[in-house]
Parts: C-alpha cells; structure tokens; sequence
C-alpha cells in the first residue's frame, strides 16, 4: 500500500488564479491555500527587505509596490529572460515556482505530510518550451512532475469522471491569459480527444487592458495627464478594471471608482465612471468574435458535426462574461453544462488525473493530442510536417531525408513547431548538428529522423545516418536541446 507521502496532488497553475486539490472518498476537492480560500491569485511580489510574499498578500500592496509585483508570469513561460530585484536575478520560472511551492505548503498544513508528486495542467496550445517551463516551474517548487495535462481537458476529466452515457463535448476554457477551446469524445472511460486550438495570448487580462486604454483615454482628454506615466496610478486601475469585469458579470452596471488617481494645480482629481453590461460588450465584439472563430474551426479540425456536440463546458473566469456566453449559446446552440465551476473545475479535473494515476480512482483512459504541427526546416524555409497537429498522443513517427551538397559529411537537424508550411513563421525548438556522414553524391546518403512526444507533450528527436549509424539523440529543453547522445 502506498504511503501518505506518495499522494499524488493535482495544480492548476493559472494566469490569474492558481489551486492544488486531491480526490478524497471519490470526490475531487480543493484545499484552502490563501486566507481560506481556495483560489489563490497568482502574483509574487518582492519587498524592499527582501521578503517573498505570493497570492493575496501580494495582490494587496501592489499598488504601493508595483515594480517588484509581477502578476501574469505563466503567459510568459517559456521566454528567457530574468528579472532583478536587489542583486538577484529572478528567472520566470523561479517565480512561478514560488506560487506553487505556497500551494505545496498550503496543502501539506493540511494533509499533515509533505507532498512530493503532482499533476500539473497548462493551456493546450502551449507549446514543447512552454511545457518544458511548467515542468521546471515543479522542479523548482519541490515537485515530482508526474504528468502535465492539457487545461480543459482537465476540466472535461471533472464533468465525466462519473459519467455513464457516450457524449461529445466541447470545451471553452477563457482564463486570464489564455484561451483553449477542444473537443473531446467521452465514452467508456475513455477521453479522447479530437481537436483543439486557441491563442496563448488572449485572455481576461486583454479585455482589462482594454478598460483601462477606455479610462486612460478619456482621462487625458478631460485633464491633459497621462496616467500611463504613473506606475501605481496604473496598478490601481488594473485592480478596479478587473473588478469592474467581474462585477458586470453578474450586473447591468457598475462603478470604476479611484479616488486621489492624481492630482494638478486645482488639488486632487479621482475617476467615478460608471460602465454598463452593454459597453464591456461593444467593447470586447473582436475578442469574442476571435474565440467562436477558433471555437467554430477546432470543430471542424475535429470531425464533429455541430448536430452532434452533446454539452459545452465553459472553463476559466473569462467565461462568466454574458456577451462570451451568449455568442458561445448563438453559435453553438443552448448546451451548457450547468452545475460547474468554471474557476475551479480545472484543477479538480487535475485531482482527477492525479488520482487516476496514483491509483485510487477507476482507470480512466486518456488520449490527448499535440495542438501545433512538429517537423524540420528544410531547405528553402519551409517546414517539413512530420507529426501533425491534432495527432493523439504519445506519438512516434520517421522520415528519412538526404544531403543538399556533394560530399556533404554533416547535417543540421532544426526543429519547429507551428501550423504554417514557412518555417520562420513557426516557433524554433532548438537545432543540432548530425555529423559522421560519408562523402557522397548529394540526395545519396539516406538520414533517419525520429520525432517521439509523451503523455505530457514533450519530444525527443533522434537523427541517424543508415549507412554509418552515426546518431543523436535529444530532448527539447527551454529553448536548447537537451541530454545528449551521440554514437
């Protein structure tokens, strides 16, 4: 029998939010991790002494402290830069390790026991950098990374776990800084997946953008002052912006409220606008219109017919907005799944796989997919597709390629991800030099490529000369290529 620490936790490490949640008694549940509540924002923030302060307490004095506050790190993931703060360079991933690493300990309080292994979940348009971050983020937060599983997938593991009938389904899932929509099919146990698709860079953060250029504007036409050049000025409406999103939700109108914002020669000025349902929905007609576009060609990716699509599951706090969810109801008919969660389903969704996986919940069957198209940079610029997007996973598949010049005796292997046939427009994995091969007429020498990519969407690219055996073996890791073989 398994010990207590070898319990398995399930992470939704989210934009705005993040969660850490187990299965007790068959039942996925959240742990109370930031003053009770379950939920935690995801922000780190640094003080002038040096201490580190995560979730709300972080959210709480970021007005006062904006430049050493840094909200929204997950949208970043995969990019290599750092930040300083005092003499010390933070790397982005040594940040997001801080919100988990507070999720760790705010469950282990409760548990009574150290946890070590979880279940991880990222957008599913993340690509092979941006997992491999997530998968460092749990390293360096103490973690054994078990597996990393695709956001609404997790969510639709939640609304099917106990699920009897065959259904297909599809899932919204509209955070703070990413969007996913994919479509699954749920039967027997199993989830497959059937397509997915959406923008890692569209999110709820993007309409509160869009409210503050609103105020910013008619602020510096009504006063002549630009708030853009006060930096808690600006934290203080990016707070009531999101307050404002929230609060339209559920409202036909509501205030923006900054007293003191700034002051001029006449003494203070504050801002007092009050904002209906209806100008946040003129305002956001090209995001939505942007999502039930991606929505409408991930279903066709997908094989489902509209008529057939059984339920909707809306994910992500993003999808609260009536105007999201009205368009997602005229597109795609009334097939909303009452009765769930949207902020929380994805990190019980986690649990639910995380469980599966330590084995005290039934086997479910999980068959995800890679989203983005997986190949080479030939000559020319363009990308030769070797896995395709949409292709279940784990996956494996060759192809042999040949030398452009006489007497060519290396080759450069270069990776790219993306679903455009011009490699520039994709993104660069990492690159390798295959040498080793005999000096031969060009097209003659025959090269073996293999690309491999795991559960959680990870790959290794192994490339061999057939004549020679001269091989490497490698794995995509931030940017470089990584564990290195060569024979």
């Amino acid at each position: 029998m398994a010990g207590k620490e070898d319990l398995i936790v399930g992470i939704d490490f989210g934009t705005t939010t993040s969660a850490i949640g187990v299965v007790r008694d068959g039942a996925p549940m959240l742990f109370a991790v930031d003053n009770g509540e379950t939920m935690m924002p995801s922000i780190v923030a640094f003080s002038k002494s040096g201490e580190v302060m995560v979730g709300s307490k972080a959210k709480k004095q970021a007005v006062l402290n904006p430049e050493r506050t840094f909200a929204s790190v997950k949208r970043r993931m995969g990019e290599k830069e750092s930040v300083g703060i005092g003499d010390v360079q933070w790397s982005l991933e040594a940040m997001g390790a801080q919100i988990l690493k507070h999720l760790k300990e705010g469950a282990e309080k409760q548990l009574g026991h150290s946890v070590k292994n979880a279940v991880i979940t990222v957008p599913a348009y993340f690509n092979q950098l941006q997992r491999q971050a997530v998968q460092e983020v749990g390293r360096l937060a103490g973690l054994n990374v078990l597996r990393i599983i695709n956001e609404p997938t997790a969510a639709a593991m939640a609304y099917g776990v106990s699920l009897e009938e065959e259904q297909n389904v599809m899932v919204f899932d509209f955070g703070g800084g990413t969007f996913d929509v994919s479509v699954l099919t749920i039967a027997d146990g199993v989830f497959e997946v059937r397509g997915t698709g959406g923008d890692n860079m569209l999110g709820g953060d993007d309409i509160d953008r869009m409210i503050i250029d609103k105020v910013v504007g008619d602020f510096k036409e009504d006063h002549q002052i630009d708030l853009r050049q006060d930096k808690i000025a600006m934290q203080k409406l990016k707070d009531e912006a999101e307050k404002l999103k929230v609060a339209l939700s559920s409202q036909d109108s509501a205030r923006l409220h900054v007293p003191f914002i700034t002051a001029d020669q006449h003494g203070p000025i504050h801002i007092d606008k009050t904002f209906t349902s209806d100008m946040l929905e003129g305002m956001i007609t090209g995001v939505v219109s942007k999502i039930i576009r991606l929505a409408r060609d991930t279903l066709k990716k997908s094989g489902v017919d509209n008529r057939d699509l059984d339920r909707i599951l809306l994910a992500g706090g993003s999808t609260r907005i009536p105007a999201v969810r009205d368009a997602i109801v005229q597109s795609f008919g009334d097939k909303l799944v009452g009765g769930v969660n949207p902020l929380e389903c994805v990190a019980l969704g986690a649990a639910v796989q995380a469980a599966i996986i330590g084995g005290s919940m039934e086997k479910k069957v999980l068959l995800d997919v890679t989203p983005l198209a997986l190949g080479l940079e030939i000559d020319g610029g363009s990308m030769e597709e070797i896995l395709p997007a949409n292709c279940t996973i784990p996956a494996s598949q060759k192809k042999i390629f040949s030398t452009v010049a006489d007497n060519q005796t290396d080759v450069e292997i270069k990776v790219m991800q993306g679903n455009s046939n011009r490699a520039p427009e994709n993104t660069e994995l990492g690159k390798f030099i295959l040498g080793g091969i005999e000096k031969a007429k060009k097209g003659e020498p025959k090269v073996e490529v293999v690309f491999d990519v795991n559960v959680d969407g990870i790959m290794s690219v192994t490339a061999r000369d057939l004549k020679t055996g001269s091989s490497r073996s490698v794995t995509i890791e931030r940017g470089i290529m990584g564990r290195r073989k060569e024979s």
